[in-house]
């Protein structure tokens, strides 16, 4: 039996409390934390369980007292705690507390997933000499050019794009650096719609009669209601963060039940799901049907004539096919074990499933993919921005850029070099 989520003690508490509507718990928390909190803050807060959720006449309310104890807990005076720890010369205009994470991803940060990025407003301060009236040397002006010698995925090459400073980028590995030149370069936006949307219909006509895709539907179902009945939401995640219910009890219970309902529509589907070889990555981390629309995908990529698009469509395939992998969505950065069956998920409080097909992925990744770049585009500037590939070290940049872009290697021959190099800057 699921647990009873009708307790008396939030009914009983109910009448004690001030509670807000979402606007007013908005207004409030501002005040409170003297900076601007949206109404999806607040729905965050209750969508994971951080504060209770209360309704009355179908209007949803919060309490005040359950705002002031999150935010005490979770924003204690930060600043003056580091400063302890690391000395009170720390710029806490570093840590960029206040930006919220659509602006630390904005247009072609988040193009694809890379570890170890710095987001953009870290470089924007190094770069742009106008971002702190406090800042008491200023090393980079407008039509200078940037060298960052580890690139990455590009960071530095954007933002000076963005302040209308030119830029080179080095990195040792040739995927860093595709990523790093597709963000900076200009592309035929309605080329690449067509092509998307040309290929996006190929793999559904593909996928048009795939025991993954009825599958995953059916599937779907059953988990909703499911997951209604046994991990009602916010209510579950609320009692779980507040240790109302032993989680790994009552979540292991409740796996093996749904596992014997996966089971039962697994023979029913009749459906291969593990591959015959263990002996690559792809063999290891995708299940069959998954690893047969990779294929798909990857030939039709293969057949585009224009390779700027071909390399722009590569790495949203890269993008999906990460998303794809048999495993937990907590674990996709680090890859435990190979996940085939349905699971508990920790993350979103419920029975889980893995993915039978990449059309879902690939679909939002495309739209994605051109909604960014198309952002990007709104705020180029006229600059010139390359990543090249090699040791930074040894390489010969001049003679990469003179290869590769001649009008910005003349640019080159007649501007002192100013160099920023990338900085390791951690905080929690």
């Amino acid at each position: 039996m699921p647990y009873d989520t009708n307790d008396n003690s939030q009914t009983i508490t109910k009448e004690k409390l001030e509670l807000f509507t979402v606007n007013q718990a908005c207004k409030f928390a501002s005040q409170y934390l003297n900076r601007t909190i949206s109404t999806s803050n607040i729905s965050y807060l209750v969508q994971y369980g951080r504060i209770r959720k209360f309704q009355t006449n179908g209007t949803i309310q919060v309490a005040k007292e359950d705002l002031v104890r999150y935010y005490n807990s979770y924003h204690p005076e930060r600043e003056q705690t580091w400063k302890k720890k690391l000395g009170n010369d720390l710029n806490w205009t570093l840590s960029f507390e206040q930006c919220k994470e659509y602006e630390t991803t904005k247009h072609v940060h988040r193009l694809h997933p890379y570890k170890g990025k710095f987001i953009p407003q870290l470089v924007e301060y190094f770069l742009d000499d106008h971002t702190d009236n406090f800042k008491k040397e200023v090393y980079f002006h407008h039509g200078d050019i940037i060298l960052d010698p580890f690139c990455g995925s590009g960071t530095t090459l954007v933002q000076a794009n963005e302040l209308g400073m030119h830029a080179i980028g080095i990195d040792v590995s040739p995927f860093n650096v595709l990523i790093s030149n597709i963000k900076i370069e200009q592309h035929d936006l309605t080329a690449l719609k067509h092509e998307i949307d040309k290929m996006t219909k190929a793999l559904e006509y593909f996928l048009a009669d795939s025991k993954a895709i009825y599958l995953e539907n059916i599937l779907l179902e059953e988990l909703n209601k499911f997951n209604k009945k046994n991990f009602p939401s916010p209510e579950y995640k609320f009692k779980v963060r507040h240790n109302l219910i032993n989680e790994n009890s009552y979540a292991r219970n409740k796996e093996n039940e749904f596992y014997k309902i996966y089971k039962n529509l697994i023979s029913r589907v009749e459906i291969k799901l593990q591959q015959q070889s263990n002996k690559s990555f792809l063999d290891k981390w995708y299940i069959q049907p998954i690893r047969e629309e990779i294929d798909f995908v990857f030939g039709l990529i293969n057949n585009i004539q224009d390779a700027n698009l071909r390399k722009i469509i590569n790495i949203i395939l890269s993008r999906t096919i990460r998303s794809c992998r048999a495993t937990t969505h907590s674990d996709l950065a680090t890859l435990k074990q190979p996940v085939l069956t349905t699971y508990y998920c920790k993350k979103h409080g419920k029975i889980c499933k893995p993915l039978f097909s990449i059309l879902n992925w690939w679909r939002r990744y495309s739209n994605d993919t051109y909604n960014r770049l198309k952002q990007f585009n709104a705020l180029r500037t006229d600059t010139h921005q390359l990543c090249l590939t090699g040791d930074s070290r040894r390489i010969d940049i001049f003679k990469e850029v003179e290869q590769k872009n001649s009008e910005f290697a003349k640019i080159m021959g007649n501007k002192k070099y100013r160099v920023f190099f990338r900085l390791l800057l951690m905080w929690d």
